[in-house]
């Protein structure tokens, strides 16, 4: 069966509530309407530019990579900032082929975007989108913290993930940045080998409203980019340590629960953890600062942790 895309009204709506979202946390974070209106136009289009609802599909990013490279083939840009959001997954995977288990219920999207940061900083758009989750889930009475690097995390257990991929056309040599979420929102049960997985409606006994959720995020994480585009900004002809903190990076900072905790590290945690440490802190590149146990320090930027300590 190919895929099905569902009618439009669905995506129109959700565009709606992203643009919705978005102007209630403008409004909240900045003072000035000279400076909420310039906000408002940078947020614009950074996400949700064209939604697609997909039904009957084993997973988004191959769908979203391949509509990329179509367009990269015909002489066109596919343009930044599009959604694919699916009602379930026949086989989501996570970090290092995991299966992501992915019944109706969950919310699970894929964002296209053509990064325009400097190389060096595209790390913080993947922080990012762990940080938007959060951040909207406490908002919506749902205590969360992110697990470095992008596992989020709810009275101890997991209930949302994202993944991140770079792809690069080979026509333009353009490169767009992929970001997979999984959020379990209304899954009523999980199967006995995720017995550290949870859902949104098992943690608070009640039965939650998808869109309006994936919309709060969506414009979240459209919020955090901009922050992080007016952040380089200002530091066009400044040196590095002359240009205050990056403002993804503080967020994560205040939302991890990472920090001091005795974890088991690994590219695959879960299969081959390779050492154990305790985690001391977060680099300014975002990499996770461990502690060994003869007391060497090294710093990450790949691979997970498991906490230890719970």
């Amino acid at each position: 069966m190919g895929d099905k895309i569902i009618i439009a009204s669905k995506s129109d709506r959700l565009k709606r509530l992203i643009t919705l979202y978005g102007a209630q946390d403008i409004a909240l974070m900045c003072h000035d309407a000279m400076d909420r209106d310039i906000f408002t136009k940078m947020t614009c289009g950074l996400i949700g530019r064209e939604i697609y609802y997909l039904e009957g599909v084993k997973r988004l990013m191959p769908i979203a990579k391949d509509a990329i490279l179509k367009a990269d083939g015909s002489g066109l840009s596919y343009p930044s900032g599009c959604v694919w959001l699916a009602e379930n997954l026949a086989g989501a995977k996570g970090r290092m082929e995991r299966e992501w288990w992915a019944p109706s219920g969950g919310v699970y999207l894929c964002v296209a975007i053509y990064p325009t940061l400097c190389r060096e900083l595209w790390s913080f758009y993947s922080l990012g989108i762990g940080v938007a989750i959060a951040q909207v889930l406490g908002e919506w009475g749902v205590t969360a913290h992110v697990r470095w690097i992008n596992d989020i995390l709810a009275g101890g257990k997991k209930v949302a993930g994202t993944l991140t991929e770079v792809i690069r056309c080979p026509g333009s040599g353009e490169d767009y940045m992929l970001f997979g979420i999984g959020l379990n929102v209304n899954t009523e049960s999980f199967p006995g080998h995720l017995a550290q997985a949870s859902s949104l409606a098992m943690l608070t006994g009640r039965v939650w409203p998808a869109l309006e959720l994936t919309a709060h995020i969506l414009s979240r994480a459209g919020i955090i980019f901009a922050t992080l585009h007016r952040w380089e900004q200002s530091g066009i002809g400044l040196e590095p340590g002359d240009m205050g903190e990056n403002p993804v990076l503080r967020a994560f900072r205040l939302i991890t629960d990472t920090i001091g905790r005795r974890c088991s590290y690994g590219l695959d945690a879960d299969n081959r953890p390779e050492f154990t440490a305790t985690a001391k802190g977060v680099a300014e590149d975002g990499g996770l600062i461990l502690v060994l146990d003869d007391e060497d320090e090294i710093r990450v930027n790949t691979g997970e942790i498991r906490y230890l300590d719970q």
